[in-house]
């Protein structure tokens, strides 16, 4: 492309601007195109991502609902479409975790602990895997899975979680009998700052007095 001269008069000028113009007249339309394109693209990208979370929005109100109401099939289907859609947001990690809790509820043990494994899986918050791995164990107890219970607690990630599973295993154990294992598991918790020292002394007392009475 040669460039406007400047030592020319102000007609050779406005000749030579009608002529650039002339030569590359479709270059600029099409870089202007391009850019409009561009704007107006990435307007409906916004506007389109907008869109899918205010629908993903209506769709986890609506699997609340459909639990408050008793609309279990609706909130599963609803669930679902969330985990395989919205896999990446918080959506179906909120949704999967109500309708887990449903099924503890219920004690269908084994629907809730399939919500909890999609949490382990794909939710992206360390936090939100940890709240689902105790979650589960506790559903796996209930399902007298003792080893599963116990096996899944050893995978939480977070030293604060690690603290509360060594608690829930202790739990489980006592409960189940296995006396020594649970004090075991009470005595890994001496030097966690963040437990209460009597709740601690209460599990070990109550360990005692059980092993006395039989």
């Amino acid at each position: 492309m040669h460039g406007i001269e400047i030592d020319r008069t102000d007609e050779e000028r406005e000749e030579l601007v009608k002529k650039w113009i002339s030569d590359y007249w479709l270059t600029i339309v099409v870089i202007v195109l391009l850019a409009m394109g561009a704007l107006y693209g990435l307007k409906y990208y916004r506007q389109s991502k907008q869109d899918a979370l205010h629908a993903a929005g209506a769709e986890l109100v609506a699997v609340e609902k459909a639990l408050s109401t008793k609309q279990l099939k609706t909130a599963v289907t609803k669930t679902t479409m969330l985990q395989q859609t919205e896999k990446d947001s918080s959506f179906p990690v909120v949704a999967s975790l109500s309708l887990a809790q449903r099924y503890y509820q219920e004690k269908n043990y084994n629907a809730a602990i399939e919500q909890y494994d999609w949490l382990i899986q794909n939710a992206g918050d360390s936090a939100i895997r940890d709240i689902a791995r105790l979650r589960k164990a506790r559903a796996q107890a209930d399902a007298n899975e003792i080893n599963q219970a116990v096996s899944t607690l050893s995978t939480v990630e977070g030293q604060r979680f690690t603290t509360e599973g060594n608690l829930l295993k202790g739990d489980i154990l006592l409960a189940d009998g296995q006396f020594e294992a649970a004090k075991q598991a009470y005595e890994t918790l001496k030097s966690a700052a963040a437990l209460d020292p009597n709740i601690l002394q209460q599990r070990l007392d109550l360990i005692q007095i059980k092993q006395q009475s039989q």
